[in-house]
């Protein structure tokens, strides 16, 4: 492994250049609004769509390995700005239990210091009472999760555009959006323990997708990271908790696969919050065909 290691470290070793803010997706709702984000020293962006798998792990490596840097951030939303500043391990975050005076729907966000992709901020439009939480990996992005040594060669040698999407999804969500008063609003979340580092992937994944909008909501990854590391039921449980505390009036459907722990998860969050949970569909993935299935779970409606 440490020949390994020090491989990704080399390829992760660029010159000094510019900063820029990898900018989280945000929500706003009546109950507060929260932004996230990572300043990092250097700018890096994912393989173009023709590159080849080697330049493709050269950048894959670069973002992943990206010095973070600490200092002051500002980003606006409207004629409404925000300031706040990033710890010493680049993660900044501002949260607050107050309305946002914006019409309800999808904003850009600016920043002061470059974004390395676009992101947004929904803000609720209370009418809409159905949403969506929907894990990614083998749930609408093909990536063969069981089988390890696949799923880092398709998440590190592949660039976004050119990886699978689950066929139907896409237009699953859309169709399903249409249930809201103001559809394109529809409180979607994609839900990943994929590293945060790979947010500017993902975006491009889903836009080629033609994946309706959402926040992309990623694990943070480190050493002083507040997201349980190993516990991957645990922490999807902790961020879809936060999700119906902050859209208090929005039933959810949840979507997820069987390959790792999305069964029993939604499981528990459905026996947490019977009255929040509209349904549940689990993709089947597991190499085990006798692995256990939960009543009330059903395939997605494809």
């Amino acid at each position: 492994m440490k020949p390994l290691f020090a491989l990704l470290l080399w390829l992760a070793s660029p010159a000094f250049a510019a900063g820029q803010n990898i900018i989280d997706d945000a929500w706003a709702t009546p109950q507060g609004f929260r932004f996230s984000g990572r300043l990092t020293e250097d700018r890096h962006r994912p393989a173009h769509p023709e590159a080849g798998p080697a330049e493709t792990l050269y950048r894959s490596t670069r973002l992943l390995f990206a010095s973070s840097a600490e200092g002051t951030v500002s980003w606006s939303a409207g004629p409404l700005v925000w300031s706040t500043r990033a710890d010493h391990h680049g993660y900044w975050a501002l949260a607050a239990n107050q309305p946002l005076e914006l019409p309800p729907g999808w904003h850009s966000i600016a920043s002061d210091i470059p974004a390395s992709s676009p992101a947004r901020l929904l803000v609720h439009d209370p009418k809409n009472r159905f949403g969506i939480i929907s894990d990614i990996d083998d749930t609408i992005l093909i990536s063969h999760v069981p089988d390890k040594l696949t799923l880092l060669k398709n998440s590190l040698t592949r660039p976004p555009e050119t990886r699978r999407a689950v066929p139907g999804m896409a237009a699953l969500y859309a169709r399903l959006a249409m249930q809201n008063t103001n559809p394109t609003a529809t409180p979607i979340f994609y839900l990943s323990a994929s590293p945060r580092q790979l947010t500017d992937s993902l975006r491009r994944f889903l836009a080629a997708g033609n994946f309706p909008p959402g926040v992309l909501m990623l694990k943070e990854i480190g050493r002083k990271s507040a997201d349980p590391l190993t516990d991957q039921q645990a922490y999807k449980r902790e961020r879809i908790e936060i999700i119906l505390r902050a859209f208090p009036e929005v039933r959810f459907a949840l979507f997820g696969d069987d390959g790792e722990r999305d069964p029993e998860t939604y499981a528990d969050i459905h026996h947490r919050h019977p009255e929040r949970i509209i349904g549940i569909w689990i993709r089947r993935v597991h190499p085990d065909p006798q692995r256990p299935k939960f009543e009330g779970q059903a395939d997605p409606p494809l």
